[in-house]
């Protein structure tokens, strides 16, 4: 008797204490937009998320991969390539996070959201440091402008050395971004001098 009464105290205590009650389920991935922001859980999704932001024209998908300053730790920053910042100094001072927010978003707006946007990346080099990694990776950017825009490069070729570091969430975000010119094109450093 004693046992029986010990099993249904046993049973009513783990029915009421909702160990068998299914969670709260994850919002579905949105399969059918091949552009969709996909949290970057690897150091190739970050190169993924910043390829999907241009055609998807989602400036936060491109922030949303850059090292925001926290608690006195420093966000992103962006060396630039010594032949385009050397003709102008001053420009690439102290390039953080909110200079990107800001070139960024004067940048998205001069893009025609109805165009072909598109970046490719091409991985030379993936390296895990430490506590971070390293991407060293050339870029080839397609860019099309509104109509007042036109004057801006509308290709961009170069090579990025990217450090990716894991926030608080476990996600890579890039903390320095550092720009290197391939050829005669404009690179990354050259589309920042132009957009004003």
């Amino acid at each position: 008797m004693k046992r029986l009464l010990l099993m249904i105290s046993v049973l009513l205590l783990l029915t009421s204490c909702e160990l068998f009650t299914p969670r709260e389920p994850d919002p579905p991935v949105n399969t059918a937009d091949p552009y969709a922001w996909k949290p970057p859980t690897s150091p190739e999704i970050v190169l993924e998320d910043l390829a999907n932001a241009f055609p998807a024209h989602q400036l936060t998908y491109h922030l949303d991969v850059l090292k925001q300053p926290t608690d006195g730790t420093p966000g992103f920053s962006f060396i630039p390539d010594e032949g385009v910042a050397s003709p102008q100094p001053g420009t690439f001072d102290n390039w953080d996070y909110v200079a990107e927010e800001n070139f960024l978003t004067k940048l998205y707006q001069t893009l025609d959201a109805n165009g072909l946007q598109h970046l490719d990346w091409q991985i030379n080099q993936l390296s895990p440091i430490e506590d971070h990694y390293e991407i060293i990776a050339n870029y080839a950017l397609t860019l099309t402008y509104l109509e007042s825009r036109e004057s801006l490069p509308t290709r961009l070729r170069g090579q990025a050395i990217l450090t990716l570091v894991q926030n608080t969430d476990l996600l890579y975000e890039i903390s320095i971004w550092q720009d290197l010119k391939a050829d005669t094109l404009a690179c990354w450093s050259d589309l920042k001098t132009l957009v004003q």
